[in-house]
């Protein structure tokens, strides 16, 4: 059996101290003051001799794991996408700063954060939107003295959230419509229960107002009722009814397509939308839906780099938010009404 190698293996072969490895190996502060070269020499002998780091010791001795913990709702975010991606970007970042990912229930918050502060656990990333569930973990991050970061929404307290900039995105969308022609633009959003539909819905309205175009109470509908709001608007003479939607989601899109198609409307002839997510409807819908591709995997990134202290280049909004861009995905969902529609492009402040 290969004998483990300690630091003071390190130490003869490098040609310093023991104390010197420590430091170096712990990123300690005072190995930061060291002579560059000799912490380079630390640092490759100890990988030419295949040093592993002993993490129960560290932690015995510092009270200090490596490990993040995340909380959210296992039944609601098993199967959907969004989380999935942001779930990557959190293990692969983890990885890459040597952390591991411990996963804890938000429907047992209270047993869940004894595990956390049993395993020694200083670091918790929250994948929820439940504004008290959120309130709750920062009160009791605050009292333990943990790092906390949430996904989604806003901040709470001190701590701070990555979201997407939902408002620049919906006002993108409202600004891809009118380059293609488009002046009655309709918005298929949902209630407000939570601070991304409400920024979706001031995007597009700020949109609307950057490109000088009217909004018709007629073409907005926040109700549940999806479907039958779709029908009233298409419903409207054909030149009072929108040409094209802004969504707040591809499902949205795809159901508003499916309305349309009842009625007899050609599609995208008559009738756009443009849709939030590039879910898998939105490329299997009978008309491929045009989206805006969340940057879900930069979002997990984020978390990590925030949680444990690291810079991000980003800087929060007021609300305490870290905000991430959306990129457009192209598809055939959106008609082109007039190719000489310089003049429309124009109108729309840059």
């Amino acid at each position: 059996m290969n004998k483990r190698v300690t630091i003071c293996d390190i130490a003869e072969a490098a040609g310093v101290s023991a104390c010197c490895v420590s430091w170096v190996l712990r990123n300690h502060p005072r190995s930061q003051g060291m002579n560059v070269k000799t912490r380079q020499r630390i640092l490759d002998a100890a990988a030419s001799l295949g040093y592993v780091q002993n993490q129960l010791a560290i932690a015995t001795r510092t009270g200090q794991v490596n490990t993040i913990a995340v909380i959210l709702n296992f039944r609601q975010f098993q199967n959907q996408p969004p989380v999935n991606q942001i779930m990557t970007g959190i293990l692969l970042e983890s990885s890459a700063f040597r952390q591991s990912i411990k996963i804890f229930s938000e429907e047992d918050l209270a047993n869940s954060f004894r595990q956390i502060l049993e395993n020694r656990i200083d670091k918790i990333i929250m994948i929820s939107i439940n504004h008290d569930l959120r309130e709750r973990v920062a009160e009791l991050a605050e009292q333990n003295s943990i790092r906390l970061v949430y996904a989604y929404e806003c901040g709470h307290r001190n701590f701070p959230a990555v979201n997407a900039d939902n408002i620049e995105m919906t006002s993108k969308m409202v600004h891809y419509l009118a380059e293609h022609g488009h002046t009655r633009i309709g918005l298929l959003c949902v209630p407000h229960l939570h601070h991304y539909k409400t920024d979706r819905h001031a995007g597009y309205l700020k949109g609307m107002a950057e490109c000088g175009l009217k909004t018709d109470p007629r073409w907005i509908s926040c109700s549940g009722e999806t479907d039958a709001a779709v029908d009233q608007m298409l419903a409207l003479p054909e030149g009072k009814r929108p040409t094209a939607l802004v969504t707040l989601s591809d499902s949205l899109a795809a159901r508003a397509q499916r309305q349309a198609w009842k009625r007899g409307l050609r599609i995208p002839e008559d009738f756009s939308v443009i849709g939030i997510g590039d879910m898998e409807c939105s490329s299997l819908s009978m008309i491929p839906i045009t989206t805006f591709r969340e940057s879900l995997t930069e979002t997990g990134s984020l978390l990590v780099h925030l949680v444990l202290g690291k810079k991000t280049g980003i800087q929060p909004d007021e609300s305490q938010v870290f905000r991430t861009h959306a990129e457009l995905i192209e598809r055939e969902s959106v008609y082109t009404i007039d190719t000489s529609s310089k003049q429309q492009v124009s109108r729309c402040k840059s």
